[in-house]
């Protein structure tokens, strides 16, 4: 495991691999640096060199009680892109918000982008029965298996499911809901058309939480010259749900 520095946090950076491309992956909501590992898995470890991010308050990075929010995490991004030495950056949800964003400043250090059922770049109002159904998963493992699922459609493996299960259970409480809360809330469609690197944008054809139109709409149309790719019976957790697809669309364009 490596670790890197953002100001006084500590952020877990894992490193797969030691090909010459370098791909940096960051994860969603209540998620952790684990969500990727089926993917890296399909990836050729003599191709590419994978770092697998957590943000604050989730897997073995620092918990802190600040910075649950959107420069919080955007900085934790920031770090991580740095600490890379220049990447293709793959992003789901949450971190594909961010990941959207970062590019807008166009970092020298980003070389491509993957956009993985990404949040958009406007506003979510907020909703309070899904808040009060994250509520309620909170500390559950039970809740929390039923809440992830709601979210997915295709079936995974047992030992996949309680990973991701166990990444949300121990993962702070202030990154449930700051992010919720402050993150979520943040809009900035108008910086879009800023982003100058090759962008691929991937949706899951039934994604209850980011669904294809709206991504395409909101993200890809958003984005010059990205390519956007819709995939089959699919939910939000692609990287558990199509791994093989994931990984096929990195091999491609990375």
């Amino acid at each position: 495991m490596r670790y890197i520095q953002n100001e006084e946090i500590t952020l877990a950076l894992e490193p797969r691999g030691s090909g010459d491309s370098t791909v940096l992956f960051a994860h969603g909501w209540i998620s952790s640096r684990r969500m990727w590992y089926d993917v890296v898995e399909r990836l050729d470890p003599r191709r590419f060199r994978s770092l697998l991010l957590d943000f604050r308050g989730a897997g073995l990075s620092d918990r802190p009680a600040s910075g649950h929010d959107f420069p919080g995490y955007l900085s934790d991004l920031e770090a991580a892109l740095a600490a890379s030495g220049g990447a293709v950056l793959v992003a789901h949800s949450m971190g594909g918000k961010l990941a959207q964003y970062l590019a807008t400043a166009r970092p020298t250090a980003l070389r491509k982008l993957i956009l993985v059922a990404p949040g958009t770049a406007d506003a979510y109002a907020m909703n309070p029965k899904h808040r009060a159904l994250a509520e309620d998963a909170f500390g559950s493992r039970a809740r929390i298996e039923a809440f992830q699922r709601a979210a997915m459609r295709r079936e995974v493996e047992p030992e996949v499911m309680e990973r991701i299960v166990d990444d949300a259970l121990v993962a702070q409480r202030e990154a449930w809901f700051g992010w919720y809360d402050h993150g979520r809330t943040v809009a900035f469609a108008d910086r879009l058309e800023r982003i100058a690197v090759p962008t691929v944008v991937v949706a899951g054809e039934h994604d209850p939480l980011a669904p294809p139109a709206r991504v395409k709409r909101s993200v890809a149309e958003r984005i010059g010259g990205a390519l956007f790719v819709s995939l089959r019976n699919a939910g939000h957790n692609l990287p558990v749900e199509t791994p093989d697809e994931v990984a096929g669309v990195i091999e491609r364009f990375a």
